[in-house]
């Protein structure tokens, strides 16, 4: 079966949905119709929702989940703009159909990597969708935008996310990745894994593979390269305004991120603190055992572990 149209997730829902975006956003959903939140799991680059396979089943029953497959990433057909608040609203538009939401409905927006980043944007923009109650948001292995670009000035880091400007000049990227083989990029994305033990688990049910099918598409390797030209000049400007405005996370937040590569160079702890509001529950998670970048897969049981607990809160 092709990896387009393959069902990921039979215990969930699969569900195609048009949005006004322009995309058809491809999600999965498990709907506890008890009331309470919904959790969100957006995955990041250059994966796919498949990512979320090792935490799915041990959030099954206790959540209701809503799990979507990004826009121009292979499977979820491309939205008509690309910034994270375009994204994040078609993925709302999405996951208030799927789940015939109503207004209020109880949100927990989780992501990875570029998801983590449109969970930022939801959350900071929140009040720009009523229909909505964001409770908290759990960011997995990102400090903001805004600080990873003023990183760039650390030859070491802007060594190890040199990614992030090739993909950003999109044609010059989609030419030099169709030359190298889609696939082969995706598959040399294991740079950024952590000990053995993670890639064992990033390689798990031949998801590697999963991914390198996906970018062996043209149209993947454009759209998810607009996601980064999208995340540079625009999103660090916007991220900047929203600094001297006071527009910050006012929402519970827990930042998980790995401490052998992420936090092994930036202090991700302090790094959030300014782009919270005073007063505002914030927990950092350095996660550590040597995992690397891809913590839904790598470090999925103490992702899975966190997440139960900070459900604890919503219960009753």
């Amino acid at each position: 079966m092709a990896v387009e149209t393959r069902n990921f997730y039979p215990s969930l829902t699969r569900h195609v949905t048009p949005t006004k975006s322009g995309s058809d956003v491809v999600s999965y959903i498990s709907d506890l119709k008890n009331g309470g939140p919904i959790l969100t799991l957006i995955h990041g680059y250059p994966q796919s929702a498949f990512i979320w396979r090792h935490v799915i089943p041990l959030l099954l029953g206790k959540v209701s989940l809503y799990v979507p497959e990004l826009p121009g990433y292979g499977i979820s057909t491309p939205a008509k703009t690309h910034t994270k608040l375009a994204v994040g609203t078609a993925l709302l538009d999405s996951l208030q159909k799927v789940f015939d939401a109503p207004p209020g409905q109880k949100l927990i927006l989780g992501g990875h990597d570029r998801g983590a980043r449109i969970c930022h944007r939801l959350a900071v923009s929140r009040t720009d969708f009523p229909h909505f109650e964001v409770e908290g948001t759990v960011l997995l292995d990102i400090v903001p935008t805004k600080v990873q670009w003023d990183k760039f000035a650390d030859p070491t880091i802007a060594t190890g996310y040199f990614h992030w400007p090739l993909l950003a000049n999109v044609e010059l990227a989609v030419r030099m990745i169709t030359a190298l083989g889609g696939g082969n990029w995706a598959r040399g994305s294991l740079r950024i894994a952590g000990n053995e033990k993670g890639l064992q688990r990033i390689q798990a049910d031949e998801a590697v593979e999963v991914y390198a099918a996906l970018f062996e598409k043209e149209e993947t390797i454009r759209y998810s390269c607009e996601d980064y030209a999208a995340g540079a000049a625009p999103e660090y400007n916007e991220q900047v305004e929203d600094q001297k405005a006071g527009r910050k996370l006012d929402v519970p937040t827990v930042v998980m991120y790995s401490a052998a590569r992420l936090g092994s160079r930036i202090d991700v702890a302090e790094e959030w603190k300014d782009f919270i509001a005073p007063g505002t529950s914030y927990e950092p998670v350095a996660v550590g055992e040597g995992y690397g970048h891809y913590l839904p897969e790598e470090a999925y049981d103490i992702v899975s572990e966190k997440i139960l607990s900070i459900l604890e809160r919503y219960r009753g």
